[in-house]
């Protein structure tokens, strides 16, 4: 028996040193993992090195947009600047610097402050018009119905057309002789339709409908895309409180809508202001200027009368206006958007 309980003893102390030696390896290699890890992260020459390495592939992969941006823009609207200072001669033959001149001649000239009028006439009747019918359309939209996606494409096609193109049709649908428009009114009962594009009355109406016809497509299927994103279940809990559908309208939908409404308003104002294409083919800013907006009086004093510095100056004129113009919504309707 004692030689028995020694042989087991001993086997059980070897057993307890096997272990010990194997917990002190272990504890080694973590405090050696743990001592490599300390190393790296104190290291700071190599993350210094990669951070800028990857900060020298990211203006790489930029170069080719700021480039772009940089000649087509930033040198442009820098040059413009300059042209505004000055008083240019034809095809570009003598500068003579003149200051602010250009600018205080447009504060006092008729013809500008008639262009500013016409344009805030057109926006305040393309901008309402335009959102309430893109509006209208894209609940219709909205629903689950067979071919349904027909309807939307044939609502988006005229966006892809260029204003050129838009103003051709519209200027046959205009026409006094062989125009549809004329022709359904006077089947209607109206004896004298207009002459809509010879009458200084109706050009300037005429004008923004076409518009609001082109940009309409646009607008929808933004519209359209705001609808689908909002949560069927606010429809529900309305349904089962006992909303109808007008409250459910009111107090979800235009909540919800809010932001995508925000967005269309912007766009619509910055797009009305911009208009030129189709008042070009459709009345060329007339007649007696009732259609003369902001940008079609740029291209009038620049390619007509060679007056590139005046031209320069009303193109500052007219982007200080439309940012202030954004300033406004942004400042008014900003705060009342609803996001989720």
């Amino acid at each position: 028996m004692p030689l028995g309980g020694t042989f087991v003893l001993t086997e059980e102390a070897e057993e307890v040193e096997a272990l010990n030696e194997i917990m002190q390896q272990t504890g080694t290699a973590r405090k050696g993992g743990l001592a490599s890890q300390t190393k790296r992260r104190r290291s700071p020459g190599r993350s210094g090195a990669s951070r800028g390495g990857d900060l020298l592939a990211g203006y790489f992969f930029l170069l080719p947009t700021l480039v772009i941006f940089t000649v087509f823009i930033l040198i442009p609207v820098g040059w413009s600047f300059y042209l505004s200072l000055h008083e240019i001669g034809p095809m570009g033959l003598g500068t003579i610097w003149v200051g602010l001149d250009n600018y205080k001649e447009l504060l006092t000239s008729a013809s500008y402050l008639n262009s500013i009028k016409v344009t805030a006439l057109f926006a305040l009747g393309v901008v309402p018009t335009g959102m309430g019918l893109a509006l209208f359309l894209a609940i219709l939209l909205n629903r689950p119905l067979k071919g349904i996606a027909i309807y939307r494409t044939a609502l988006f096609a005229p966006v892809v057309l260029s204003s050129a193109i838009a103003g051709v049709i519209w200027s046959f649908l205009y026409s006094p002789t062989v125009g549809y428009l004329n022709y359904f009114l006077h089947r209607f009962g109206v004896a004298q339709p207009p002459n809509w594009l010879a009458d200084p009355n109706w050009a300037l109406v005429a004008v923004a409908m076409t518009t609001v016809w082109k940009e309409m497509g646009f607008t929808t299927i933004i519209l359209l895309a705001g609808l689908q994103g909002i949560p069927d279940h606010l429809y529900e809990a309305a349904r089962i409180d006992g909303a109808g559908k007008w409250a459910a309208f009111r107090n979800i939908t235009i909540p919800m809508l809010s932001p995508t409404l925000f967005f269309v308003l912007i766009i619509s104002v910055i797009h009305s202001f911009e208009a030129f294409g189709q008042i070009h083919v459709l009345t060329r800013g007339g007649p007696i200027e009732a259609t003369n907006v902001l940008v079609y009086s740029i291209y009038q004093d620049a390619f007509i009368n060679f007056r590139s510095g005046y031209a320069s100056a009303q193109a500052y004129v007219l982007f200080v206006i439309v940012l202030v113009m954004t300033l406004i919504q942004f400042g008014v309707l900003g705060k009342r958007i609803h996001y989720e």
